[in-house]
């Protein structure tokens, strides 16, 4: 053995210490101190538990371990690392894109469904621009001292009730019509070239032939373009 070795193996015997007593006071594996002892070192993980298991060995011996540090034989230890296989992570999953235009169209028709059954039950009637709405008698609305047109008196407990006045009219805008009755909203919308349309749904908390909702609203800009739609009352289905 060299002389590291043989320091070490000296010093238990002389103390009359075997490997197992000292495997349990140094908490060392008697595998460890025996290749100390020996120098075997390649049954080291690396240098520095070598090191580590010498100095914690050589104080339980009553030795120096700095003296024996020195005569350590650095170049006898090597360290067989092994490179680490390459991971090949899975690619990232995608979001499929038709799901959300899916989605996204699902949410709009929905929208469009709920904003058109709003204020009743189901559509009745849909008219243009150019037609008089189903059930409706043409009257002529009268107009007011402040350029407000009003609807003629009904004469008839089962016609369409009478609106609030529709003002005020200013040129290139849409003006208010919700509550309007649809006779005096037919003759502000004509009379001003408004292309329109209409839709009339049943409904029980508001009286047949009035305006319940218009889009766009009092105040947009009509370009002869872009047409008005009002939701009209219905009445109570028979």
């Amino acid at each position: 053995m060299a002389e590291l070795g043989n320091t070490l193996s000296r010093a238990r015997r002389a103390r009359g210490i075997t490997l197992e007593d000292a495997e349990r006071d140094t908490h060392v594996s008697r595998r460890y101190l025996q290749a100390l002892e020996t120098e075997d070192f390649s049954i080291f993980p690396a240098p520095v538990y070598a090191r580590g298991f010498l100095r914690t060995y050589s104080r339980y011996l009553g030795l120096n371990p700095e003296e024996l540090i020195r005569v350590f034989p650095n170049g006898s230890l090597t360290v067989d690392i092994t490179p680490l296989p390459t991971v090949t992570r899975p690619p990232a999953q995608l979001i499929n894109v038709n799901w959300i235009v899916a989605g996204l169209v699902t949410i709009f028709f929905l929208g469009a469904g709920l904003v058109l059954l709003r204020g009743g039950d189901d559509p009745s009637v849909v008219g243009n621009g150019g037609n008089q709405p189903a059930g409706q008698t043409s009257t002529t609305p009268s107009t007011n001292g402040n350029g407000q047109v009003q609807a003629p008196p009904q004469t008839s407990s089962n016609g369409p009730a009478q609106g609030k006045a529709i003002g005020p009219i200013r040129p290139g805008q849409f003006p208010d019509f919700v509550g309007a009755d649809l006779a005096s909203t037919l003759a502000v919308l004509r009379d001003n070239q408004m292309t329109y349309v209409i839709i009339e749904v049943l409904n029980r908390n508001t009286p047949k032939g009035l305006v319940m909702s218009q889009s766009p609203g009092a105040g947009a800009k009509a370009d002869g373009d872009s047409p008005v739609t009002l939701i009209v009352s219905a009445g109570i289905p028979q």
